[in-house]
């Protein structure tokens, strides 16, 4: 009912949070982790030259009158794959107008330096895709991709994740599950709060980054805060890793959640999921669906203790209070070994 009644609020407010990505602010004596998968990352954004102009007049006028909101979709992809897809949507302003039949140049970081992808084309609803095939593919590595509007040279940074068939992952949910509560994010979208990670969530993460084990962000916030959360993880201290998000501003828990994650999972098919985090029964569900067996299932307590009391009592999932419990005493045995 919270989410509901603060769908207004996450529309209006988000954008206000928006930024470029940033590194995170770590303690001095923090350990990071050195993945398996190979973090490739370049410094600035590409040269991508001039701006060239606009197909439409009307383009010339949106991006007069608002600020861009872009993101790009983080790419989640094997190097077995036969296509890799580059996505993302382009919008102008608190509205979100949809930037139509504009043409954009995609970038990846590639040997320690910007390179250019190909071109796309933007379509009515403000998104475009690039279908990189044969040696056009991304090679392996957790990279820096970004995207540049011709027409005005405005951009953003997200992620290409591509690791070859088989890479161990653990799955994490983001709101309740990482954050202090289900609702403190949209709660700072309104009164402009910090929103605090769970204790020791970001070490056990990054201890199973640091036994070669990629980390993917599975949220049914909408991808309109996909920049919004990549900064929030960093700056809590969590792995970098790629984030998956529904297109809808919010999808409300039930069945359209289910849906969303269950398909989420399934496109992970191609790597070996060792673990997945939630807190409520509907990451239950979709990770039962995934395969995932009860002691590779681990909720976070006791906000909706209630909720999901039936499937602990089951022996569906395993529920804890502390992630320092789960560091110590669930991953190790389910590492991968050397």
């Amino acid at each position: 009912m919270v989410r509901i009644l603060l769908l207004g609020v996450l529309f209006s407010c988000a954008t206000e949070h928006e930024g470029l990505m940033t590194d995170p602010v770590l303690p001095p004596d923090m350990l990071v982790p050195t993945p398996l998968v190979e973090d490739v990352r370049c410094a600035g954004v590409p040269d991508a030259g001039a701006a060239a102009g606009w197909r439409h007049t009307t383009s010339r006028f949106l991006a007069e009158v608002g600020d861009p909101r872009h993101r790009g979709m983080d790419l989640i992809a094997t190097t077995s794959d036969e296509a890799h897809t580059i996505t993302g949507k382009l919008t102008y302003s608190t509205l979100e107008k949809d930037l139509e039949d504009e043409d954009v140049e995609l970038f990846a970081c590639i040997d320690a330096r910007w390179q250019p992808l190909g071109d796309a084309r933007t379509n009515s609803d403000g998104r475009f895709a690039l279908t990189l095939t044969g040696d056009e593919r991304l090679p392996a590595g957790m990279r820096d991709l970004y995207v540049s509007v011709r027409g005005d040279r405005s951009g953003t940074e997200f992620i290409g994740f591509v690791a070859p068939k088989g890479s161990p992952i653990v799955v994490s949910d983001v709101d309740g599950t990482l954050t202090g509560s289900e609702n403190a994010y949209p709660m700072s979208l309104a009164l402009g709060t910090d929103v605090p990670a769970h204790p020791t969530a970001p070490e056990t993460l990054r201890s199973a980054a640091m036994h070669g084990v990629s980390v993917v962000y599975l949220s049914a916030r909408g991808d309109r805060f996909t920049r919004d959360t990549h900064d929030w993880l960093a700056a809590k201290g969590f792995p970098r890793g790629p984030v998956r998000l529904p297109t809808s501003i919010i999808t409300i828990p039930g069945e359209d959640t289910i849906d969303f994650k269950s398909s989420a999972l399934a496109s992970l098919a191609g790597f070996d999921l060792i673990a997945g985090f939630g807190n409520r029964g509907t990451d239950i569900a979709a990770y039962i669906e995934a395969g995932l067996t009860p002691e590779r299932i681990f909720i976070k307590l006791p906000e909706f203790t209630d909720e999901v009391a039936g499937e602990l009592m089951a022996g569906n999932a395993t529920g804890f209070d502390l992630y320092d419990r789960v560091r110590t005493d669930n991953l190790p045995a389910l590492m991968p070994t050397p």
